[in-house]
């Protein structure tokens, strides 16, 4: 008798068992301690393994076992896939992201297999749940559940989420609370996965409600923030300020739409007065401009014996001391950041990346798009990897650029990653002759794993390393990768000086996102600093100027976002400062380096979303009342109506084109 109701409980045990072993050890390898929130993820976890057992427990019982087995190696599989992920990446990947992480898959198999390799103790203890199923079916140990269990089980799953609600709410509805984090679409799965864990992540994702209220109620423009009293005296007295605006009329427009969505963004910007011209405004009108998106870009690249070239144009030019990375990862997203001024669609209800979203939409304030159109310039662009990851066959050339790949008007060496110098051998010529010209460069030699035996750019240069300071096989790998980038950049500098045009040119270099196949210990080993969440984003922006004799110090704070209007502004061509979410980092008003989880770094405040931590740059008093809140505000607000305006094709409807 008690052998037969073991067996009737035996299923329910071990999903509970199962849920919360898959939880602890995914938590144990997916972050560095357990947070007080963790209890949320617990909670849940076995409010889940109650519901699976509930539902099993109804079947036939020649059906139970199979089930069993089948749910617990497809839970196996994600569990598993979420760690490998993490463990390239840095962060976990979003239900939206799966399409995104099959294509990933499918083209960098290298990196996959190498990660399971290298953390193969972690993916054998994912199986332990598995092996004891095995175990219990071999002796037969499980059978169906009694309506009495079965009712036990109801009570306690509804019990268990209830007081987990209940605890959730305990924190209140301010923005950055538990109660925020498991109700708001905008969270991102990082926040969401170390709070909830990775099941109630995914059910969140599923089942939350994409319009759940917006943050662009509230109109936070740049100059109501602005606090000095002289600088409102001196409005009054100087001639009245010229704005980057376009004359669009607003009202008009809601005339010919009865979509709200539409009109709720017309409302928006029809409130926002722009960012000022300046005295940079126009400054390098008649000169050339080459924009380069790095992959894997960071300080740690930079040596001034094996990365000369990179440390000459990181110590030319304008010199930003406080630019952030956006992005700890995902290539695509920094892509579209830099060359669009806008946000990416962090909404869980995607299936492809905005970029290749925004292939079907009107892109006027694009480099390729506005130069062709303001300025009569012809743009180029190339990448050394193939044209259809991450269809860059069609977003690339809907951005305005004649566009070369691997495969595709440009052919390489064996070796995987294939060379940076290689692409700039083959592309320099296509415009150096031209009177004015702009040509764009996304860079694939940076990619990890940063090994010799997976990389093949790590191998043409890991024996000059040698003799290096640098012990660690991922430290080595990684500056070797950069030393490609090096040698692409001094050829690229070495023709505008035959050329004679070396003096009207400018190169714009950027990084995607951070070197997340570094580990953290070992970057910060590289550059020189302790392990820091916000120092982690800090990176280099390279903005060097032919001819420039004396370097320009910029301390203002800024990030990918911001280098198209800052780009847009120096060259003098008209577009609309309210429309992108970037801020010309010369310009007025307040400026923000934002992270993609909405923590921000001014000069004021550092804020970081995922703890609620303060960090006050100035005495607390002299930040003004409401000051983090309104930050807050105007962060998310950008952050939505990028998403709308990529949503609903916007310029297309604001421009007619």
């Amino acid at each position: 008798m008690i052998l037969q109701n073991l067996k009737k409980e035996a299923n329910v045990f071990f999903w509970l068992f199962a849920f919360l072993y898959w939880e602890t050890l995914a938590h144990c390898a997916m972050y560095d301690q357990f947070q007080m929130s963790f209890r949320f993820a617990l909670g849940f976890a076995c409010t889940i393994a109650l519901v699976i057992a509930l539902l099993i427990g109804f079947l036939p019982r020649g059906l139970i076992m199979p089930i069993d087995l089948l749910l617990t190696i497809a839970i196996t599989v994600v569990y598993g896939s979420q760690m490998v992920y993490y463990f390239i990446f840095g962060t976990p990947y979003s239900v939206a992201q799966m399409g995104l992480g099959a294509g990933a898959v499918s083209q960098f198999w290298r990196e996959t297999l190498t990660t399971m390799i290298e953390n193969w103790t972690w993916i054998a203890a994912l199986l332990v749940p598995l092996a004891i199923l095995v175990g219990l079916s071999a002796v037969h140990c499980i059978s169906r559940q009694g309506w009495r269990s079965s009712l036990v089980v109801v009570i306690l799953a509804v019990g268990i989420a209830a007081l987990a609600w209940k605890d959730i709410c305990r924190s209140g509805t301010n923005m950055f609370t538990d109660y925020y984090f498991f109700t708001n679409p905008k969270s991102t799965t990082a926040q969401t996965m170390e709070r909830f864990g990775v099941p109630t992540t995914f059910l969140l994702e599923l089942t939350r409600p994409e319009d759940s209220g917006s943050s662009m109620n509230v109109v936070v423009d740049l100059p109501t923030m602005e606090t000095s009293s002289e600088e409102s005296v001196q409005e009054v007295t100087e001639a009245p300020p010229v704005y980057n605006v376009l004359p669009v009329d607003f009202e008009s427009l809601n005339a010919e739409t009865d979509n709200e969505k539409l009109k709720k963004l017309n409302h928006y910007f029809s409130q926002l007065s722009g960012t000022r011209q300046n005295e940079y405004t126009g400054m390098f009108k008649d000169y050339n401009l080459i924009y380069i998106c790095a992959e894997s870009f960071s300080p740690a690249a930079v040596d001034p014996v094996y990365t000369p070239t990179l440390y000459k144009l990181t110590h030319e030019g304008f010199l930003f001391e406080n630019y952030y990375n956006t992005f700890p990862n995902t290539t695509t997203d920094g892509e579209y950041t830099l060359t669009q001024g806008l946000y990416p669609d962090g909404t869980k209800d995607k299936y492809s990346s905005s970029m290749m979203a925004s292939a079907q939409n009107y892109l006027p304030f694009t480099l390729g798009n506005i130069f062709e159109r303001e300025l009569g310039i012809n743009s180029w662009g190339y990448h050394n990897n193939v044209g259809n990851y991450y269809r860059r066959d069609l977003t690339h050339p809907n951005m305005g650029y004649e566009m070369k790949f691997s495969r595709d008007g440009m052919t390489f060496s064996g070796y995987w990653p294939t060379s940076d110098l290689e692409m700039m051998e083959q592309s320099v010529d296509d415009y150096i002759n031209e009177p004015q010209f702009h040509a764009y460069y996304m860079t694939f030699s940076g990619h990890y794993q940063y090994n010799p035996n997976d990389n093949g750019v790590v191998r043409k240069h890991y024996n000059t390393l040698a003799d290096s300071k640098w012990k660690q096989m991922t430290q080595k790998g990684y500056i070797a990768c950069h030393i490609e980038l090096d040698h692409a950049l001094e050829y690229l500098l070495n023709r505008l000086e035959d050329a004679g045009i070396a003096d009207k040119t400018v190169i714009v270099m950027a990084s995607d996102h951070t070197p997340y196949g570094l580990a953290k210990d070992l970057y910060f080993e590289m550059i020189g600093q302790e392990e820091d969440f916000f120092s982690w984003y800090k990176t280099d922006l390279v903005f060097w100027v032919g001819g420039m004799e004396e370097p320009v110090v910029v301390n203002e704070y800024c990030c990918n976002v911001d280098i198209l209007p800052t780009i847009l502004n120096l060259w003098g061509v008209p577009y609309d400062s309210r429309m992108l979410a970037g801020t010309d980092i010369f310009s007025d008003g307040v400026h923000a380096a934002v992270l993609i989880d909405h923590s921000f770094l001014t000069d004021k405040v550092w804020f970081n979303s995922n703890t609620g931590e303060i960090r006050y740059q100035v005495h607390q008093e002299e930040v003004p009342e409401g000051y983090i809140e309104s930050m807050n505000q105007l962060i998310a607000a950008r952050f939505e109506f990028s998403a709308e305006i990529l949503r609903n094709n916007y310029f297309q409807y604001v421009f007619g084109q």
